[in-house]
């Protein structure tokens, strides 16, 4: 299971600490409702409740009930507002000929994927829905969603070629049988960020190109206690929120796989929260992080895993901290809501990767370039035709044309192509960005779920401020990022780790926090004892699935 990070508008994040539990929910005995149902039939959605059909609703308001130039989807709220606002949206449905009528489910991720669920038992599914990988696993073969693999064949050329050429994605799709019950959308590949106040830096005589190692790291951030925490008792140099346990990267102690061997709790936590407890470097780490806990150089509620987000952004904001290490375009939040207000000298940068005493880069960690909580799934109840038009819809955007403009939009109008044939945007992010909530923009954030189309990772980060553009182009490549990798579980594997994941990660997380902060006894022995108790919660069984999953799926 891949991206445990759903990303939300500002960069923010909500945090998925556990993979996805096997569904248990009984199958109905009796057929799942047909293609287009009645929007008044079709419990606990927002939209379109007004008792009209969802299928006679369209862009000019003609009878289309059946017909073969639109189709019906369930997906979060937000993500059809956002779809709204889209120019290339519009476009992509001009070009095609085939409209989406979205019928709006919840907000909250969780409370959609119920809604899957419920919508099955009630048989009120749409033609299409937004779903989980792990869902498309369990209904499909129950009879609730449609086997894609023919029609692919037979209506998508452009998506079968992808999945041709991309074994990655057919493996992770296709089950045992060859079926294929839910399409995965591609994400960006990022890694997070070591932020920092570049102003602080330079009034406190640090320059930032002297900060090579953590060493050399806990040195600046004494310098900045000193300067900045004279006369300030609520300033820290390193600010952050929720989990602390995020630093495993710097000290070469991420989880980690590979055919040989399986380190850490891999599964749902390959980019966030990732360690390896059993390798020596986390022992650094954590005796690194209690050196900062001691000296107040990491802010005691971040350590402690009590700091909430708000706290977080208002403490950075404020001046009352330096460095931050998150979303990859947190910088620039910072300096867009309210840095510059309340200091007009305010300026973030993006450090490089940390090296080790060697001078080789210390990888960071990765996400996945399959988001399986992103994925379409189609009602078995639909017809031949109306699965044609779905995925005919679908296809489009693995077509030469449809990937240009999902990921630049219309040339002349968004982009240009330069002499050397790169494309170029003509429209200002900033701008764009900021237009009012309901107007139609150029927008091309990739990490929203708006259909399941390929990626374009160098639009992606190009379509960002000239800060995190600069800092994308310097940092994310292969020398500095780690593969992650999305990795197929059995039913019964993940059954049986959806519980061991749960107990032993949020047991790694405090156990962790109780000897940085000093409420436990931080030793050789009392961290062999906490490794040992690590492993009988299951650490090990955890480390045996994940291998064995590994090497089957690839």
């Amino acid at each position: 299971k891949c991206i445990n990070n759903i990303i939300i508008p500002g960069g923010t994040r909500m945090r998925r600490k556990m993979v996805s539990v096997i569904l248990t929910v009984a199958m109905m005995g009796t057929m799942l409702a047909g293609c287009g149902s009645k929007a008044a039939e079709q419990q606990g959605s927002t939209a379109n409740t007004g008792g009209e059909s969802v299928a006679e609703k369209s862009n000019d308001g003609k009878d289309t009930a059946g017909g073969d130039n639109s189709y019906t989807m369930f997906m979060r709220n937000t993500y059809v507002d956002w779809i709204k606002e889209l120019k290339w949206y519009d476009a992509a449905e001009a070009n095609t000929g085939i409209h989406v009528e979205y019928v709006e489910g919840p907000d909250d991720f969780n409370d959609v994927y119920a809604e899957v669920d419920q919508r099955i038992i009630s048989k009120t599914l749409p033609d299409a829905v937004m779903t989980k990988l792990v869902q498309t696993n369990v209904y499909g073969p129950q009879g609730a969603f449609v086997d894609l693999a023919p029609y692919i064949k037979k209506y998508a050329p452009n998506l079968q070629k992808y999945i041709d050429d991309n074994p990655d994605y057919e493996a992770l799709v296709t089950d045992e049988n060859g079926a294929i019950y839910g399409l995965v959308k591609e994400s960006p590949i990022f890694t997070d960020y070591l932020a920092y106040r570049a102003d602080h830096l330079e009034k406190a005589g640090i320059d930032v190109n002297s900060i090579k190692t953590v060493q050399d790291f806990t040195e600046a951030m004494r310098t900045l206690k000193a300067h900045y925490g004279k006369d300030n008792p609520n300033y820290y140099p390193l600010e952050g929120r929720e989990n602390p346990i995020r630093f495993a990267a710097w000290f070469g102690c991420p989880s980690n796989i590979s055919s040989e061997e399986s380190n850490g709790i891999y599964v749902g936590h390959q980019k966030d929260g990732s360690l390896d407890i059993m390798d020596d470097r986390a022992y650094t780490m954590v005796e690194t992080m209690k050196t900062w806990y001691d000296e107040g150089l990491i802010n005691p509620e971040f350590a402690a895993n009590t700091r909430t987000e708000g706290d977080w952004e208002a403490a950075m904001i404020n001046g009352n901290g330096t460095f931050e290490y998150d979303y990859y375009n947190r910088a620039e939040w910072f300096m867009a809501n309210g840095g510059v207000d309340a200091d007009p000298d305010y300026q973030m940068g993006v450090m490089n990767m940390f090296q080790d005493e060697n001078g080789k880069v210390l990888k960071g960690t990765s996400s996945c370039k399959y988001n399986e909580e992103c994925v379409t799934a189609v009602n078995a109840q639909c017809s031949e035709e109306k699965i044609k038009t779905i995925l005919t819809f679908i296809d489009y955007f693995y077509s030469e044309e449809g990937i240009t403009l999902a990921n630049y939009g219309v040339e002349g109008e968004s982009f240009e192509t330069e002499g050397d044939g790169s494309k170029k945007f003509i429209v200002d992010y900033a701008k764009e960005e900021a237009t009012p909530e309901g107007e139609k923009r150029w927008s091309f954030l990739s990490d929203r779920f708006t259909v399941c189309k390929p990626v374009d990772n160098e639009a992606f980060f190009a379509w960002n401020s000239p800060l995190i553009a600069e800092a994308a182009q310097r940092i994310n490549t292969e020398e500095n990022m780690m593969e992650s990798y999305n990795i197929k579980y059995t039913a019964e594997q993940t059954e049986e780790l959806s519980n061991l994941v749960a107990t032993v990660f949020d047991a790694e997380i405090a156990g962790i926090v109780s000897f940085v902060t000093g409420n436990k006894e931080f030793n050789a022995d009392t961290w062999k004892a906490f490794q040992d108790e690590m492993n009988s919660l299951g650490l090990s069984r955890i480390e045996e699935i994940q291998l064995d999953a590994y090497r089957a799926t690839f």
